[in-house]
């Protein structure tokens, strides 16, 4: 049989009571909150594990470079620099 709860009065506590009684609430707000961090990463692998799997089509080629330029080669608004002169 499950039994009732008890319903505590902290005032009526001593100091280690109060403090047991402190740690256990402070360590259900940590384990909740643990707990629901795990379950909502889980989802996460989930749905992108799911999201991957649906982008797989056997029909569609892996991807091809077509045409590769340097990186300075694509900015035409800047000019080149240009290295200060060395002083000894």
């Amino acid at each position: 049989m499950s039994q009732p709860k008890k319903k505590i009065e902290f005032d009526r506590l001593n100091l280690i009571g109060k403090a047991v009684y402190i740690g256990g609430a402070g360590f259900r707000v940590v384990a909740g909150a643990i707990d629901s961090a795990v379950n909502r990463a889980v989802d996460i692998y989930l749905d992108a594990e799911k999201a991957f799997k649906q982008g797989l089509d056997p029909n569609i080629e892996d991807a091809k470079i077509l045409d590769e330029r340097p990186a300075n080669e694509n900015a035409t608004h800047a000019p080149p620099r240009q290295e200060p002169p060395a002083t000894d």
